[in-house]
């Protein structure tokens, strides 16, 4: 920036910081109102934040003549107006110094609840350091003032700059688009911000017991609603409400009982636990913001990619297939159906029907899948098809691969299917196609809510489907039972007979709640060898019933094979209206340990 806008530019800030300090100083000197937050230092630090280091000094200059000129008019000596001129010099200045070292280059939206923490130590620090520097220059030092003008600043900072920052940045923004500041400005925000100072003068002109409270709810749902920006001008709204009330040496808050110094102390403290309580709130939905930005880039570069797939199928005539061989259910991708010369109209799966376009009724792709399906690796065979119209023999190769359950059972066959007869030299097509199956198969792999040992739910998949199983029964108003079980000195069989011996346990006690369990039943393993089965519809006889009848399946079965005899120890609790996941989960563990204090091997109720 020119040496002209430069000074013409700190003329400007100076002048705004003059007109708001000293409309501030009358409101406390003439108007006897009590200041709650200084906002000339929200300016300084803005301004200041907002310069580029060689614009710095002369912005400088500009806020030392209107404080200098601000502080002879109020304070008279110049002594005196010296010392609080180098106050407000030295706290935006050491403020600006350690948060440029927090953010760096990184913009507000990008900062963590930590980088959060560290701003308001900061602030805490050019705070206190501008007090402390002005502290001896004061007509009558004390503590009690030293305590309200650290938090006067305190919360003109940490409140103030980050709205004067943003309004900055949303100005340029507004003024690169051609559009006014006012159509910027949200007419529900206003709304907001209007209702919470309404909110705050109720409130703190209340006598008594005063719902003090409803002024914390307001700053979370505007904290969730606006971000961070919202919450600092929430508590702004606050401060000036409080000081409105305050005007001719009223208390700012009826219902504290307290002196008006005293009081003004305690409103900036609820202020600053009002600033707390808003910066891990607003940090968490930061990183829920940037979760959701980067969900939206990887899902173009999805849709992206299917688009490219799609693409090359149709240039490289490649099929993808899917086979269950559990229920026989297959499916397949337009170009399947186009390779093997039939209807890509009717539906991904061809049916049963797709044998008879086979030269040998469907034995020679068969019997290769059934060849190959112990194989962990990728395999690849050539069969032959007759085309339906015209009878043409066609050879297709097939580049499979198979997933597996957690038991080892074979789930599905994915594959990709090219015509080969005279196309031999789209290989290098076969082997990107063949990657992609691949990655489908790790992602589904890794998508999965199984337990890898035991094939029961994982802990993640049992707590949803337990939540969701409460919020059914709390619409219908139907029974749940909850059943929680773990292995008797379950250590002592790892000390014993090693860690292998312990797994095949596990696997054999999942085994036996499995097979105890309902089909609308959900036994999922929490983790080690802990355990809990979801009975819906379960009332507390049928409970008892099924925990009993697991504690002996558990005693007289987990032997077989050749494995440890181990007993359970269990608890069952019947959800309750007032019962969450959480609490649900508490009360049945409170049971199985009552079961193991009563001597193991126990079915308990909880209470």
């Amino acid at each position: 920036m020119p040496l002209g806008k430069q000074i013409a530019y700190s003329a400007l800030i100076g002048l705004i910081w003059t007109v708001v300090a000293i409309a501030t100083l009358w409101l406390h000197f003439h108007a006897q109102a009590m200041m709650l937050l200084w906002l000339p230092g929200a300016i300084s630090v803005a301004a200041l934040y907002l310069a580029k280091r060689d614009e710095q000094w002369t912005l400088l200059g500009g806020l030392f003549l209107a404080a200098v000129a601000t502080n002879v008019v109020f304070y008279g000596s110049f002594l005196t107006a010296v010392g609080f001129v180098a106050s407000h010099l030295v706290e935006p200045l050491l403020i600006v110094t350690i948060a440029r070292s927090v953010v760096g280059r990184r913009s507000f939206q990008s900062l963590n609840l930590r980088d959060m923490v560290l701003l308001l130590l900061a602030a805490l620090a050019g705070a206190m350091g501008g007090t402390l520097f002005a502290q001896p220059f004061r007509p009558e030092p004390s503590f009690v003032q030293f305590v309200w003008w650290s938090l006067n600043s305190l919360l003109g900072v940490v409140a103030g700059a980050p709205v004067l920052i943003y309004l900055a940045y949303a100005f340029r923004r507004l003024r690169s688009e051609n559009r006014s500041i006012l159509s910027g400005i949200p007419i529900w925000f206003a709304i907001s911000m209007i209702s919470m100072f309404a909110l705050t003068l109720l409130v703190f002109q209340k006598q008594g017991v005063s719902p003090i409270s409803l002024i914390l709810v307001g700053l979370v749902f505007i904290a969730v609603r606006y971000g961070q920006i919202g919450a600092s001008l929430a508590v702004c709204m606050v401060g000036l409400a409080a000081t409105t009330l305050s005007i001719g040496g009223e208390l700012p808050a009826a219902f504290s009982g307290l002196t008006q110094t005293e009081a003004s102390i305690s409103i900036q403290i609820y202020m600053l636990l009002m600033m707390a309580t808003s910066l891990p709130l607003t940090a968490m939905l930061l990183r829920l913001d940037r979760l959701s930005l980067r969900m939206k880039v990887r899902n173009a570069k999805m849709r992206e990619s299917l688009l490219m797939l799609n693409m090359a199928e149709e240039v490289g005539r490649i099929g993808r297939w899917r086979y269950d061989p559990r229920s026989g259910e297959q499916d397949w991708s337009r170009q399947m159906f186009l390779i093997n010369g039939m209807d890509p109209s009717n539906g991904s799966d061809p049916g049963p029907d797709v044998k008879k376009y086979l030269p040998d009724g469907g034995e020679e792709l068969f019997s290769q899948l059934a060849h190959h399906s112990k194989d962990r690796a990728r395999y690849s065979f050539e069969y032959h098809v007759r085309l339906p119209r015209g009878g043409d023999e066609r050879i297709l190769r097939m580049h499979a691969t198979n997933q597996y359950t957690e038991n080892g059972e074979l789930a599905f066959v994915f594959g990709v299917v090219m015509d080969v007869t005279d196309h031999h030299q789209r290989q290098e097509a076969l082997d990107k196609e063949r990657t992609r199956a691949m990655r489908l198969a790790a992602e589904a792999q890794y998508l999965a809510h199984t337990d890898p040992l035991t094939g029961l739910a994982n802990r993640r998949r049992a707590i949803t489907q337990l939540e969701k199983c409460i919020g059914r029964a709390d619409t219908t108003n139907r029974p749940l039972a909850l059943i929680s079980f773990d292995i008797d000195h379950f250590k002592r069989i790892n000390d014993n007979n090693g860690h292998q011996v312990g797994d095949d346990v596990l696997v054999r006690i999942a085994e036996i709640a499995r097979s105890q369990a309902r089909a609308s039943d959900l036994v999922g393993r929490l983790g080690g060898e802990e355990f809990i089965w979801i009975l819906p519809d379960a009332g507390p006889t049928e409970a008892r019933t099924a925990a009993e009848r697991l504690r002996h399946a558990i005693e007289t079965e987990s032997s077989k094979g050749g494995l440890p005899c181990v007993t359970a120890s269990i608890g069952y609790a019947m959800w309750r209206k007032d019962d969450d996941g959480n609490s649900l989960l508490a009360r049945v563990d409170d049971a199985l340990y009552a079961a193991k204090e009563a001597g193991r091997n126990k079915v308990q109720k909880a209470a």
